[in-house]
């Protein structure tokens, strides 16, 4: 990935709004926002490299995590049906279990504001939003097997959940080669796709700011009594922290 041509900074929701002109050409554009620059490896495979899990044991490992998750979360479910392992591991992902999806969407707005979500960053330190454009998607049968995948795919889960509503979600289901773990943007399939903006670290709180004043804040990506009770004292913090008016 040629971080030269794809990396662009900005400063305020204008100029991304306008950045993300620039790049209109009529495809499917998917948006990723990580309040720190990492890789673009899902949550299981990051541990699996900080654990120094053999790749060829992976699989089995999620499964075993992956039918826990079905056994003992029917109760707190609101859903009555069998769901399929796409669905479960979807709510699973949304709920915070590592797994092999990467959390998307497609709304830009929402992107910015999970990279710029958290009060601050350490020193140099910046959020990202990644952009994929034209990304291969497939519409899942329950038969079709997510840990068999040929290649990384992404799709839109079914409305399963408040927050993957509310979040316009879509995943990348990761393939990996049982070798190694390789990023999405070191993926020769992907790395020509993907666009990175560059967030600093000193621009969070003023994104927030905008952001809040365009509806989109920890309520609206989360429209449950968590979000709200985070959205109430983040609103505090950046009222309190605003600069007097001179």
């Amino acid at each position: 990935m040629d971080a030269s041509k794809t990396d662009k900074e900005v400063q305020s929701v204008g100029e991304f709004i306008s950045r993300l002109d620039e790049h209109a050409t009529g495809k499917r554009r998917l948006y990723r926002g990580q309040n720190v620059d990492k890789p673009l490896l899902p949550k299981i495979m990051r541990l699996a490299d900080k654990y120094s899990i053999d790749p060829r044991d992976i699989d089995a490992i999620e499964r075993k995590m992956l039918k826990r998750f079905a056994e003992e979360s029917e109760p707190m479910r609101r859903h009555q049906r069998k769901l399929t392992d796409w669905e479960l591991m979807s709510v699973a992902q949304h709920w915070g279990m590592p797994t092999r999806l990467l959390d998307w969407t497609a709304n830009p707005l929402a992107a910015l504001w999970f990279a710029v979500s958290v009060e601050s960053c350490h020193h140099g330190d910046h959020g990202v939003v990644w952009m994929v454009e034209g990304p291969d998607e497939k519409n899942f049968r329950e038969h079709d097997d997510v840990f068999k995948l040929p290649t990384t795919r992404f799709f839109k889960p079914p409305h399963l959940d408040r927050r993957i509503i509310a979040q316009s979600s879509w995943f990348s289901a990761y393939r990996h080669n049982r070798e190694t773990f390789l990023p999405l943007e070191e993926q020769k399939k992907y790395s020509d796709r993907l666009t990175r903006f560059i967030i600093a670290g000193d621009r969070f709180q003023s994104l927030r700011r905008e952001l809040r004043l365009l509806g989109v804040h920890h309520l609206a990506m989360f429209p449950d009594l968590e979000g709200l009770s985070r959205e109430i004292e983040a609103e505090f913090r950046d009222t309190v922290s605003r600069p007097a008016p001179k």
